[in-house]
């Protein structure tokens, strides 16, 4: 720690908090309407990203790429 502390270097925790965005989306399960979602790139670069969403009602889980 004291090398890292003259070096300028600091710890990075392991645990990071994902703060999602909300957006209007009617759950297929519960027909709740809002929904909180993240994307990610998970195929090639020349491909779109991948929406996951997540119901704020039930929890059910969905994507659309």
């Amino acid at each position: 720690q004291d090398t890292r502390r003259e070096l300028g270097m600091e710890i990075i925790e392991e645990h990071t908090v994902m703060e999602y965005s909300k957006v209007s989306k009617k759950c297929e399960k519960c027909g709740h309407g809002e929904a909180t979602y993240y994307t990610r790139q998970m195929r090639s670069a020349d491909k779109g990203q991948t929406t996951f969403y997540t119901c704020t009602g039930c929890g059910h889980q969905s994507q659309e790429n």
